[in-house]
């Protein structure tokens, strides 16, 4: 007879463990019926038409099976054509599963055990987790509240350190809303000229701004790996639809084969119908979401201020303000607050240590739902 094995208690690999739900998920998976969504950053807007309609053609007449693993040459042509300061080939771009999986895959590709990223404190919490199942160490640069969560050139060269291995940028910003500017990002490619860092910009609210179109990362920092896609600026967040984009032939490459490993390919239908995102249509609806969501946040940053006596910040791009709640205690509390209120909010601490204090707004809603969703706020705060 055999000898018996001896059961082990399973454990996580190392990678996994303290790995949880954002508190954006938790409190909105805790939400009750009819609850106002001030939480998820999803947009609202359909999907437009045209692109929908494709959708079903191919759907309906074309053969799809897998695409290569970089995706369909002609949309990786339409990408590369937007970077033309690179002087991309097709070559330089890799279609994802959305612009999270680009962000994985460029993350696990330029830091490694021991290795040190830098990531700018508040910003969306899954920087953070990729950081850690790369099994490097985040390391934080502040972006001060105390000038409206602006960029701090500064705290980002105090950061580096022989470790670090790359840096994370994003522009528009979640959860602020905050733009970097030309002279924000010479900066950063001066600080880090010669050192071999990568910079991963995610840019993926990048066609969703108020002012001046923002300027990619890439445009002054050759070592940048560009982190987009069509979730946000044509309301496809479940299409799956992202890229990669990066200069650097190895650095492509390896995303290219680590993309291949994990999803294979993304959608071929999807991959089809995005063909049309660089149509005058595709321009003429990203212009509208524009023209729509500017006026939601003013809207809304108005509305804190004469109903709930409360400071918000002026969003430049995407679609979020940051509440400032300090006064009434802490964010935590205050997203419990109107969570039982029926308002989904999220707790600035979701998004870092320097957001503490502050509520993220999510302004994909009309104009009468926000209405409500701000009475039922000022109800739970007793203002």
């Amino acid at each position: 007879m055999k000898p018996a094995v001896e059961k082990m208690n399973f454990e996580l690999p190392t990678r996994m463990r303290g790995l949880k739900p954002t508190l954006i998920r938790q409190f909105f998976e805790r939400a009750l019926p009819d609850s106002i969504n001030f939480g998820l950053g999803e947009p609202d807007l359909p999907t437009p038409q045209f692109i929908r309609d494709e959708a079903a053609r191919v759907a309906r007449d074309e053969q799809n099976g897998y695409t290569s693993h970089p995706g369909m040459p002609a949309l990786r042509d339409k990408i590369a054509e937007q970077y033309s300061h690179l002087n991309l080939p097709r070559t330089g771009v890799v279609v994802t599963c959305g612009s999270q999986e680009a962000m994985t895959t460029a993350i696990l590709c330029t830091a490694d055990r021991g290795d040190e990223v830098l990531v700018p404190d508040p910003s969306f919490p899954a920087y953070d987790a990729c950081v850690k199942i790369a099994e490097a160490t985040p390391v934080y640069y502040r972006m001060p509240k105390e000038t409206g969560f602006s960029f701090d050139i500064e705290a980002f060269k105090a950061a580096i350190t022989p470790r670090t291995k790359a840096a994370v940028v994003i522009s528009p910003s979640n959860p602020t809303g905050r733009i970097l500017t030309p002279e924000d990002l010479k900066a950063i490619a001066a600080a880090l000229e010669g050192t071999g860092i990568f910079l991963i910009s995610d840019e993926i609210y990048s066609d969703l701004y108020f002012g001046e179109r923002p300027h990619s990362a890439s445009e002054y920092y050759d070592r940048t790996i560009v982190v987009s896609g069509l979730s946000k600026s044509l309301s496809m967040t479940g299409w799956r639809l992202g890229w990669a984009a990066c200069a650097d032939p190895e650095m492509i490459n390896a995303i290219q084969v680590l993309h291949g490993f994990t999803t294979v390919c993304a959608s071929t239908i999807t991959q089809k119908a995005s063909l049309l995102a660089w149509t005058p249509e595709a321009e003429a609806a990203k212009a509208e979401a524009r023209s729509i969501y500017k006026k939601r946040g003013e809207f809304l940053v108005d509305l804190f201020d004469k109903e709930l006596g409360m400071r918000a910040t002026t969003p430049e791009g995407a679609f979020y303000t940051m509440l400032d709640v300090r006064e009434i205690g802490d964010d935590l509390e205050a997203a419990e607050k109107t969570l039982q209120n029926r308002v989904i909010t999220v707790p600035g601490q979701a998004f870092g240590d320097e957001a503490t204090g502050f509520l993220r707004i999510s302004f994909c809603n009309t104009e009468e739902k926000m209405a409500e969703g701000v009475r039922r706020m000022k109800e739970a705060f007793g203002r």
